[in-house]
């Protein structure tokens, strides 16, 4: 196999253990801390790291013309990774479940595949059509399923919430494909990316909770929770966002995100064990639905194999 092809599939794989984790990371870290300070006390941590990186480079002579070539490209894929989509993730996931997560998620992969069809002429077959309809109908049964439960509607809106993070975070991945066609280093766009969501996420909370408020809520956060912070902009952000965007060099978009399909064998368990989340009825509906999809969809892959 190709160097670089598997060194892509090892960047992939960790990407998806450690995005694997993070859902029941930040539903663990949401019982003592709200969104917007999460998001904010995470993005500080991630950019400070991005300006020292920026400013080595600089040092040692960097000159950055690919980016500033195309700033606007990367600013937009900055903007729709960092502080939308996961704005959007953390605020809905605060509201429903890591298990919802877990089924909802799977659609993010096939609109990546549909974005690469269209933008990235990736070919895809009549059958893959087929299993991609039936993927989304059991996400969308899965999403709606609260409005059959009496006192479900928080858990509704945040099911909904999740599939517009699926549509902004399957944008930003199509758009970091383009960036890295144009030579921009993958290091440099995340970097960017998390220096955006700092700048636009941290106003934001000192005007919802006021300067005095989130120093007070930091200062005084147990230290299981800090630990939950430093794991997401760490690891979950600034670590697993380059190895994807680096992954993606090798390899189809269509393919990348298959491995994105690995991330419940990591967070089912953890929610289950660790958060104390029932598996209900209609998980497993939706799960066997969803499961059904993504056999067709991958069926001629896996026979040629």
């Amino acid at each position: 196999m190709n160097p670089n092809r598997l060194r892509a599939y090892f960047y992939l794989i960790l990407v998806a253990a450690i995005w694997g984790a993070a859902g029941p990371i930040i539903k663990f870290t949401l019982e003592g801390l709200d969104p917007l300070p999460f998001l904010s006390y995470r993005f500080a941590i991630a950019s400070a790291l991005s300006l020292v990186f920026f400013a080595v480079k600089l040092k040692k002579g960097k000159k950055f013309r690919r980016l500033k070539a195309n700033f606007s490209l990367a600013f937009v894929y900055g903007l729709l990774a960092v502080p939308i989509a996961l704005g959007i993730l953390f605020i809905g996931l605060d509201k429903t479940t890591v298990l919802d997560l877990t089924l909802i998620g799977v659609a993010g992969p096939l609109l990546v595949t549909a974005g690469g069809v269209h933008f990235f002429h990736d070919r895809i077959t009549k059958r893959e059509r087929i299993g991609i309809l039936v993927v989304l109908a059991g996400v969308v049964l899965n999403s709606f399923f609260p409005i059959f439960k009496a006192g479900s509607s928080l858990k509704l809106t945040g099911n909904l919430l999740l599939l517009v993070f699926l549509a902004a975070d399957a944008s930003s991945i199509l758009i970091a494909k383009k960036a890295v066609q144009k030579g921009i280093k993958s290091s440099n766009l995340t970097s960017l990316a998390f220096i955006i969501g700092a700048v636009t996420i941290i106003p934001l909370t000192l005007i919802v909770h006021g300067p005095n408020n989130l120093i007070f809520t930091l200062a005084n956060l147990p230290l299981k929770y800090h630990l939950g912070v430093w794991y997401m902009a760490l690891l979950s952000g600034s670590l697993a966002y380059y190895l994807y965007v680096r992954g993606q060099r090798s390899i189809e978009v269509s393919e990348a995100v298959l491995f994105n399909y690995l991330q419940p064998f990591f967070m089912i368990p953890l929610a289950v064990f660790w958060l104390g989340e029932k598996l209900s009825g209609s998980f497993f509906v939706g799960a066997i639905i969803i499961a059904t999809g993504l056999v067709i969809v991958e069926y001629k892959k896996l026979s040629k194999k």
